[in-house]
C-alpha cells in the first residue's frame, strides 16, 4: 500500500459504525416498548368500569373508589377482606388478600390494582389508601383567631 492508497478499513467504519447504532438504537427499542405493555395498567374510576363492561374481564387495572360506609368483611384467619368501592355513580365488590393499611377503613379513598372477573368481584392483589388531609383551612373566629388579640400576632 502507497501513501497515495486509502486505506480499506477506515473508508468501511463510517458504514458499520451506521449498523452498529441502528441495531444497538432497535433494540433499545424493543426492549422499550415489550417493557411498557407487560407493565401497563389502565386506570379507572369505578363508573368506568362498570361502563365499560365485559371489555375489561381479566386484564390487569386500577380503580379508585371510596369504601363503602359498613360493607368491609374481615377474615383474620385468612388475610382476605371483602369490602365494596364506590364513586358517584355506582358500586363494585372487592375482594382483597393481604396486609392491610393502617388507615384503611369505612368511607376512606382507595385505589385497588387487579382483574376485574366476569361474576363482576374485582380481585385485587394491590391496595393503596389515601391519607385523609389533617390540615383545614383557618376559619375566622377559629382557635387561632381566639388565642390571638385582636391586631397583634401569637409570638
Amino acid at each position: 500500500m502507497t501513501a497515495n492508497q486509502p486505506n480499506r478499513f477506515f473508508t468501511h467504519v463510517p458504514a458499520r459504525l451506521a449498523v452498529g447504532v441502528a441495531v444497538l438504537v432497535a433494540a433499545v427499542a424493543y426492549l422499550l416498548v415489550t417493557g411498557l405493555q407487560s407493565t401497563a395498567v389502565y386506570y379507572l374510576t369505578v363508573s368506568e368500569l362498570r361502563a365499560a363492561g365485559s371489555s375489561v374481564y381479566g386484564q390487569p387495572i386500577r380503580v379508585a373508589g371510596n369504601v363503602v360506609q359498613g360493607s368491609i368483611q374481615r377474615d383474620p384467619t385468612s388475610f382476605v377482606v371483602h369490602f365494596e368501592a364506590e364513586d358517584a355513580s355506582g358500586r363494585i365488590p372487592v375482594v382483597y388478600r393481604g396486609v392491610l393499611p393502617d388507615i384503611f377503613g369505612d368511607n376512606i379513598e382507595v385505589v385497588v390494582e387487579g382483574r376485574y372477573g366476569e361474576t363482576g368481584v374485582f380481585n385485587a392483589s394491590t391496595l393503596l389508601a389515601k391519607c385523609p388531609s389533617k390540615f383545614e383551612p383557618m376559619q375566622p373566629g377559629g382557635p387561632a383567631a381566639a388565642q390571638a388579640p385582636a391586631g397583634r400576632l401569637p409570638s
